[in-house]
């Protein structure tokens, strides 16, 4: 193996530290004031930290973690044109990472000082989930201007990333197996140290495991290829307002392939079939389409429920063995973690019916089924960090051991800090996000109140404009708590 100069490796990762953002920081942690603040509805709290970081975070390895948070922030908090700036530049800058045939030099400095340091040492660039969720944002912040025009564009493009994101995630997975071959090769002696099967059997580890294995169930939930349910709801939605049922079948269809138990999906399958003049299934023959026009004169509310799943960082224990050598080494990793809804559902209520919202999309089990397909990546990937650190620490204290016992013990303390510095799980993913997306629509009420209570709160009543042909009715509750809850209405001329 290559032996790390660790007796100088201090001094020299400084300059990637002063500029790596995430490096020494555990963004979830980072977040927890903001995040404190939105789940109180203490927005002058939320918004003042959140303001810091943005603030900060231009031209960093962070900016994009950041301006997904301060998008999704100013949508719910009603500041729609800055929703979209914020949304407009993460997106940009994907774009720049995605479309980067060859390696820049900065891209060169940062995969070799993960080997180094840590994962976040990379640019963060946005899980498959975040992607998909841009347009989605966007359209609804559009929409909440009333601007169809732009609501629309958002909506058509919904069905570009979902293939962008399985095509780049191909992508993804070839190129990590690759870096990591190499990184094998050119690191023998530590690469000969990892063994997944057994760290996750290490009693040792029995908190990753757990993690792990409850992921796993929350990835059941998930859709497969990394589908949002409710970004293609809101395509099928865009298409029926427009009136072109043949494609607003196609979304539908895909709906129903995968959720076909779902009775809501089902009625808007059927529904869409029956007015573009196709052929309804055998099977769903029973399903009745709804009753009113679902392209016009309707009333369309969209609950986002409770806080995202997260990313937590936990201690991963990790057994090095050397000749004459042994330690156990603890590393930083991240593990999902999972926030109750308060609310599980939303009574929508007119003076003729009342009708309960129904997931459309669980949020947790999208990233949750993310988590558990890179999860051989980045554990082999983490292990080996861990594993090329401690040889080259221990090589370079034994050299300037034998040296210098002084030399020896201030190489000792300094590679000890240093690890300790670097030792952060990545934990950067987009937390202002609902924990799930549940729909209710209804036929227009003649004299257009609705009033809409969330399970254990408060009822809420709405005025439907009057000029309004139709009109979307959001609802975000991210905790049971008065001040947290949002319901805004956005008439559709």
């Amino acid at each position: 193996m290559k032996k790390l100069t660790f007796a100088i490796v201090p001094a020299l990762l400084a300059v990637v530290i002063s500029g790596c953002g995430s490096t020494v920081i555990n963004a979830h942690r980072q977040k927890q004031e903001m995040m404190t603040g939105y789940m109180a509805g203490n927005h002058a709290v939320a918004s003042a930290a959140l303001a810091d970081e943005v603030e900060d975070c231009e031209g960093s390895i962070d900016e994009v973690m950041w301006r997904l948070e301060a998008g999704s922030y100013n949508y719910i908090t009603g500041n729609y044109d800055e929703c979209i700036k914020h949304l407009e530049r993460a997106e940009e800058l994907i774009q720049e990472f995605d479309d980067r045939a060859i390696v820049s030099m900065r891209d060169v400095g940062a995969e070799g000082a993960t080997l180094a340091t840590n994962l976040n040492a990379l640019p963060y660039r946005g899980w498959c989930r975040d992607r998909v969720m841009i347009p989605v944002v966007k359209s609804l912040a559009y929409l909440a201007k009333g601007d169809s025009r732009g609501f629309r564009v958002e909506t058509f493009r919904i069905r570009e990333n979902q293939v962008k994101v399985e095509e780049n995630y191909k992508k993804f997975f070839e190129a990590e197996e690759e870096a990591l071959r190499k990184d094998k090769e050119n690191n023998a002696e530590a690469a000969g140290m990892i063994n997944v099967d057994n760290l996750m059997n290490d009693s040792r580890n029995s908190d990753l495991s757990n993690s792990v294995a409850l992921t796993k169930q929350v990835a059941h939930r998930g859709y497969g290829n990394f589908l949002n349910p409710f970004a293609i709801f809101l395509s099928g939605y865009s298409y029926a307002r427009d009136g072109d049922w043949q494609n607003a079948v196609v979304d539908f269809e895909r709906l129903y392939k995968a959720m076909p138990n779902n009775p809501m999906i089902q009625q808007y399958y059927v529904t869409a079939l029956k007015k573009a003049g196709r052929f309804v299934p055998l099977k769903l023959r029973k399903v009745p389409p709804f009753k009113f026009d679902i392209g016009k004169n309707n009333c369309l509310v969209i609950y986002a429920n409770g806080r995202s799943a997260a990313l937590r960082q936990i201690a991963l224990y990790i057994p090095i063995i050397l000749p004459g050598y042994a330690t156990l080494a603890t590393t930083a990793w991240p593990v999902c973690e999972y926030y109750d809804s308060r609310c599980r559902f939303l009574d929508v209520t007119t003076s003729s019916e009342t009708v309960r919202t129904g997931i459309v999309a669980d949020m947790d089990g999208i990233l949750a089924q993310e988590y558990t397909m890179r999860l051989p990546g980045m554990i082999t990937r983490i292990v080996l960090n861990t594993a090329v650190k401690e040889v080259g620490s221990y090589f370079a204290v034994k050299a300037a051991s034998q040296a210098d016992p002084i030399a020896g013990l201030i190489t000792f303390i300094g590679v000890s800090a240093y690890k300790a510095l670097v030792n952060t799980a990545d934990t950067r993913t987009w937390e202002i996000l609902p924990k799930e997306f549940q729909i209710a629509q209804i036929e227009m009420p003649a004299d257009r109140k609705v009033t809409v209570t969330p399970e254990g709160m408060s009822p809420v009543a709405v005025n439907i404009p009057q000029e309004a042909s139709s009109a979307v009715i959001f609802v975000n509750v991210p905790d049971n708590v008065a001040g947290a809850a949002t319901c805004r209405v956005f008439p559709i001329k």
